[in-house]
């Protein structure tokens, strides 16, 4: 039983030893409007941005998604709700993909204590992919190039080159359609 429900459990027993002419239907029913309350009430606390070093990117195994994930699982300890809550994604998604990063990889992700760091908030919009988000992020706000891209994400230059060209033509899409 989660300290939540425990507290819940706790108020309510309160309630019935001050008025003991309560019954236990009446008891269930204030038991599940006091955790529904409280579920609003987890729901509607925003998590804080996660500052992501960007040397987790560095392997060849896992795709962007499962190695965030899988960083702020297992280094971060965050819940699969809490990282979908930060990554903008749904439950289903980040379980899926913590699910399958454990299967390529089942140590856990190493940082080489590096410079650069990139904001759980730049990895949340869903309009583009989450690598295109992340060479977005990289390109706009350090002015890397993209041969500079390439070693920090074990990947192809021109492998950047398409991606961030993808993501702008996705840009400017969603600007014209407003």
């Amino acid at each position: 039983m989660e300290a939540r429900e425990k507290k819940v459990i706790e108020d309510n027993l309160f309630y019935i030893d001050s008025s003991s002419s309560i019954s236990s239907v009446e008891f269930s029913s204030i038991s599940l409007a006091n955790k529904k309350e409280a579920d609003k009430k987890s729901k509607s606390n925003k998590i804080n941005p996660v500052l992501i070093p960007l040397d987790i990117f560095n392997n060849n195994v896992l795709s962007p998604l499962e190695t965030t994930t899988k960083y702020l699982k297992e280094n971060l300890g965050l819940r699969f709700s809490d990282i979908a809550s930060l990554l903008n994604r749904s439950q289903k998604t980040i379980w899926g993909a913590y699910s399958s990063s454990q299967t390529k990889n089942k140590n856990v992700l190493e940082t080489n204590g590096g410079k650069i760091f990139v904001p759980s908030s730049a990895l949340r919009n869903r309009s583009l992919s989450f690598l295109e988000s992340l060479i977005e992020y990289l390109k706009e706000n350090f002015n890397l190039k993209y041969c500079e891209i390439a070693p920090l994400l074990s990947r192809n230059q021109r492998t950047i080159w398409t991606v961030y060209q993808r993501a702008r033509k996705k840009r400017r899409i969603i600007k014209n359609a407003i």
